[in-house]
């Protein structure tokens, strides 16, 4: 890990150190969805409750039972479609409403 972060600070000019996602999400001003399986071993689940906590921007958060790291999708076909429209919908209508679109 440590090498991989020093050849990420030399061609991208920052280390994995500097890219912390807890404190992206904090400054985000754009909506976010989560989307994350509860059985991710990968990435443990309390990561994402994480993010989504230190989250200022909108934000949603949808939690897949039995699903994998990666795979959220394969799991759960149906609700991930639904969600991941619902979202967009709802938040492009509120573009469209402030004239941003």
């Amino acid at each position: 890990m440590q090498s991989t972060s020093l050849l990420t600070k030399i061609r991208a000019g920052y280390s994995f150190e500097e890219a912390s996602a807890l404190k992206q999400a904090g400054k985000a001003d754009k909506p976010i969805l989560f989307i994350h399986g509860e059985a991710d071993t990968f990435v443990p689940v309390e990561m994402v409750h994480r993010l989504y906590k230190e989250t200022k921007s909108e934000k949603e958060l949808f939690l897949v039972a039995n699903a994998e790291h990666g795979n959220a999708y394969d799991t759960n076909q149906e609700g991930y479609e639904k969600t991941v429209t619902e979202f967009l919908r709802k938040h492009i209508r509120e573009k469209e409403r402030r004239g941003d679109i």
